[in-house]
């Protein structure tokens, strides 16, 4: 994977334990027991695709998860030992002394959608008898996410345009503009990694000759990365637009609509 620039970046967090360690208390109970406590945070930060540099997108505050809402399963050598489906409800048990790890999530990585990001992250950690120790944990976005822009030129030749991602598991998104309401561009869209897109649509140019853009691959996503599709049209007298997934482009030849075809 490319390497993030290193980033000044708002992280949403929550604290279940205060302290980096503290005296579990005496007792039975307590012998050879310990606890943990977790401070979890979520990157927003996303890798961007293009080729020619390496860089990162940062998802905006109304996607990312309040921690108190992450999944989490405590394992050890002989399997789960523990496991919240929220973390808020975290109740610290008391763990026997050894080594174990702990795995955070939100979100399904197979679920496609708006609000549809998957984050995760992984810690390891020991639990030491009679002590309670915090841990601090980083999840990141493990699925894809992608928006669709249309460049200048293209909102310029064509009045208005009706456009359409569809993923390999049939998820559509579908994505309006108009001279007076021009597309930009487009809010993020988390669909499956490693999962084929299509674009199809239909638009009018400025001399009023509506045309259709048929359905065609455009390419293939990746995991844990943020990929842009920008929309652009063809030369002067040139039947076609440019779609490009990055810096992929793909030519996408127009067909005229008949608009009395038993005529």
């Amino acid at each position: 994977m490319k390497k993030s620039k290193l980033l000044t970046i708002l992280t949403i967090t929550a604290i279940w334990a205060s302290g980096c360690s503290k005296d579990v208390g005496s007792g039975p109970q307590a012998t050879g027991n310990g606890s943990v406590g977790f401070y979890c945070t979520i990157s927003p930060a996303v890798d961007i695709a293009e080729t020619s540099k390496a860089d990162t997108r940062t998802l905006p505050a109304e996607y990312i998860p309040g921690t108190e809402n992450l999944r989490l399963e405590i394992s050890s050598g002989i399997g789960t030992v523990a496991s919240y489906d929220v973390m808020s409800d975290y109740d610290q048990p008391l763990l026997q002394a050894g080594d174990y790890q702990a795995d955070f999530s939100y979100g399904n990585p197979d679920t496609e959608g708006e609000n549809a990001g998957c984050f995760k992250g992984t810690k390891q950690f020991t639990v030491v008898a009679r002590k309670t120790t915090t841990e601090q944990v980083s999840l990141s976005l493990v699925n894809s996410v992608y928006s669709l822009s249309c460049s200048e030129w293209f909102r310029q030749y064509y009045t208005d345009y009706d456009l359409t991602v569809r993923t390999e598991s049939g998820f559509r998104s579908g994505f309006s503009g108009s001279t007076a309401k021009p597309l930009t561009g487009t809010l993020p869209v988390f669909v499956k990694a490693a999962t084929k897109l299509f674009l199809s649509g239909s638009a009018t140019k400025t001399n009023g000759v509506k045309v259709e853009f048929p359905e065609t691959e455009i390419g293939t996503t990746a995991a844990r990365t943020w990929h842009t599709i920008l929309l652009d049209a063809g030369a002067v007298g040139q039947a076609s637009i440019t779609v490009s997934l990055d810096d992929s482009p793909i030519e996408i030849k127009e067909v005229d609509v008949e608009l009395n075809p038993d005529a």
